[in-house]
C-alpha cells in the first residue's frame, strides 16, 4: 500500500467519526494557509537554507551544516508525533531509508516538539534517522513554513487533549505546514514540496525517483 493509500484510508475512517464542526474548522485552516500565500513566500528551489542549530533527542546541539554529509539531505518538516498523518509519512521514509542512501541522500525529521516528545516520535515509529527539535520553530520560521493556530483551532485541539504548551515548551501555538526540502552539500535547495493540506503528502518514492533520475535539475514542484 502506498503512503497516499494509507493516508486516504486513515482519512476516510477518521472523517466518519469526527464532528462536522471540527472538520469545517480544519478545512478553514487550510483555506487560511492558502490565502496567506505562505507557500509563495517560503524559501524556494535555488535558495540557500540558513545554517541553524537544532537539538537531538539527548539535548545535543547540532548545526545543520554538520548533517550534510552525503550528496543530498532530505529535511522532513512534520507537525508532531501526535499527528497520525505525520507518523505514517515518517514510517515510509524509514522503510525507504536504505534506498535513499543508495541515491546519495540522508534523511532528518524536524519539528518544534521538545526533546521528550521527539524521542517518543522516534520510538513509536521505530525511526533510525535523526529526529531533531527546532526550539520555538525558529528554523522553520526562517524558512517560512510556520503558521499560528487561530482560537477555534486551539479549542478543537484542546478537545482532543492536545497541550501544545507542553509539546512545544512555549505558548506560541504555532505549527509548520508539512514540507519536504532537499538540499545539496552547499545547502542549496534542489527540491521543495509544500502542502497546506496536512492530510496530503508527497510520496517519498516520488522524491527518490527525482533524485535517481536527476530530474530535480528541471523539477518545478
Amino acid at each position: 500500500m502506498t503512503l497516499t493509500e494509507q493516508l486516504q484510508q486513515f482519512r476516510d475512517a477518521t472523517m466518519t467519526r469526527m464532528p462536522k464542526s471540527i472538520i469545517q474548522t480544519f478545512k478553514n485552516d487550510i483555506k487560511e494557509i492558502n490565502a496567506s500565500r505562505l507557500k509563495e513566500n517560503a524559501l524556494q528551489k535555488g535558495d540557500i537554507i540558513p545554517d541553524f542549530s537544532l537539538t537531538d533527542n539527548q539535548g545535543n546541539k547540532i548545526l545543520l551544516r554538520e548533517m550534510v554529509q552525503s550528496e543530498f539531505l532530505i529535511l522532513n518538516f512534520y507537525r508532531g508525533g501526535w499527528c497520525p498523518y505525520c507518523n505514517l509519512e515518517l514510517q515510509e521514509y524509514e522503510r525507504l531509508k536504505d534506498d535513499f542512501k543508495k541515491a546519495g541522500a540522508d534523511i532528518i525529521a524536524i519539528s518544534a516538539e521538545v526533546e521528550e516528545f521527539a524521542t517518543q516520535t522516534t520510538q513509536k515509529n521505530s525511526l533510525s534517522f535523526p529526529v531533531l527539535t527546532d526550539k520555538d520553530a525558529q528554523f522553520m520560521k526562517a524558512i517560512g513554513i510556520v503558521f499560528q493556530l487561530n482560537e477555534q483551532t486551539k479549542k478543537d485541539y484542546a478537545g482532543f487533549g492536545m497541550d501544545f504548551t507542553k509539546i512545544h515548551g512555549n505558548e506560541n501555538y504555532e505549527l509548520p505546514v508539512p514540507a519536504v526540502y532537499v538540499i545539496d552539500k552547499n545547502r542549496e535547495i534542489v527540491f521543495v514540496h509544500f502542502e497546506a493540506d496536512y492530510m496530503t503528502r508527497i510520496e517519498p518514492k516520488q522524491i527518490l525517483t527525482i533524485l535517481k533520475n536527476k530530474s530535480y535539475l528541471n523539477e518545478t514542484l
